[in-house]
């Protein structure tokens, strides 16, 4: 009998080593070791040639099977578990966007009105009123040299 490494690790078996991608004679006192069955089991290894009749059971051999075939079904339901969740987080993202644009643009244009309406007021606004609108808008009126250089600037604010 044979071992095949497919694996990614070393495998050993009594005094034999095998490396990945090396196939080996498996020491006749190890051909009937479950270990070799753990070994093609888990996908690290194959085994070629016929092992002895205390080593072959047919009735594992359909078991395995059906376990194999449950353990694929099983892998295939949570693929689509996670393939209908990645779905819908996709398209509750693309509502969020859709939303979130939709509130951008309403905030967009509150501001803009907003900076209209502060315009229009403008003309005829007491000291106290360009006052508090310089500070909302972030202008220094210590930095103004009169209400009228306060009022250009405050115009201009307006108008970015």
């Amino acid at each position: 009998m044979k071992i095949e490494n497919i694996g990614s690790k070393i495998i050993g078996i009594g005094e034999v080593t095998v490396l990945p991608g090396e196939t080996k004679e498996i020491p006749k006192a190890y051909e009937t070791s479950p270990i070799l069955e753990v070994y093609r089991q888990c996908g690290a290894a194959r085994i070629t040639g016929n092992p002895p009749t205390a080593y072959r059971n047919p009735s594992s051999d359909e078991e395995e099977r059906a376990v194999a075939r449950e353990k694929a079904a099983a892998k295939e339901r949570e693929v689509s578990k996670e393939r209908a969740a990645v779905k819908k987080k996709a398209e509750s993202e693309k509502k969020a966007d859709v939303k979130g644009a939709e509130d951008g643009k309403r905030a967009a244009d509150e501001a803009e009105t907003l900076r209209q309406t502060r315009l229009a007021m403008l003309n005829g606004i007491s000291e106290d009123g360009l006052i508090k609108l310089a500070g909302d808008l972030g202008i220094n009126f210590a930095d103004c040299k009169d209400s009228a250089d306060m009022l250009v600037k405050v115009e201009e604010a307006l108008k970015k």
